[in-house]
């Protein structure tokens, strides 16, 4: 009869390991899934060798029992239906990214346009044009210069 170990809910949570060789696992208590009927955790992981358990990770799982009705209602496994229950999360706002259309180039900018980042978007234009001409006038001041200065003195 294997029985199922309590897990902590946090993996930096888990049950402190002595050191000592050989190793063994930790001190651990034990599930009754049957009267709990859900358990979220991290579970260790333990690889034999030698005779001795090793732990090589942790795995964070959720299990539930439930009554057939139950079951039936939600289920599992093969040829179900897509996992979007328990909690049910709506369907993601995408645009079309083809770039053989201009229609899919259209839908990204009023996308943009209408997300909540739009004054983000804004400030960062309008950052990139100032330094834009920033930029071409810092670049073309010698030729000014030395254009201006010649023009005076001849």
């Amino acid at each position: 009869r294997r029985k199922l170990i309590n897990p902590p809910s946090n993996p930096e949570d888990e049950i402190e390991e002595e050191e000592e060789e050989p190793p063994r696992p930790p001190k651990i208590t034990y599930l009754n899934l049957f009267k709990k009927k859900k358990s979220v955790g991290w579970w260790p992981m333990y690889k034999k060798i030698d005779g001795y358990l090793y732990k090589t990770g942790m795995i964070r799982a959720e299990l539930e029992v439930m009554t057939k009705p139950q079951a039936e209602k939600r289920p599992a496994g093969f040829g179900r239906s897509d996992p979007n229950e328990n909690p049910f999360i709506d369907e993601p706002i995408r645009v079309s990214t083809d770039m053989k259309d201009i229609d899919a180039k259209v839908k990204t900018a009023k996308f943009l346009w209408k997300s909540p980042n739009k004054p983000k978007l804004v400030a960062a234009a309008i950052v990139q044009l100032v330094g834009l001409v920033s930029f071409s006038i810092v670049y073309n001041l010698p030729t000014i210069l030395v254009s201006y200065l010649v023009s005076y003195i001849g």
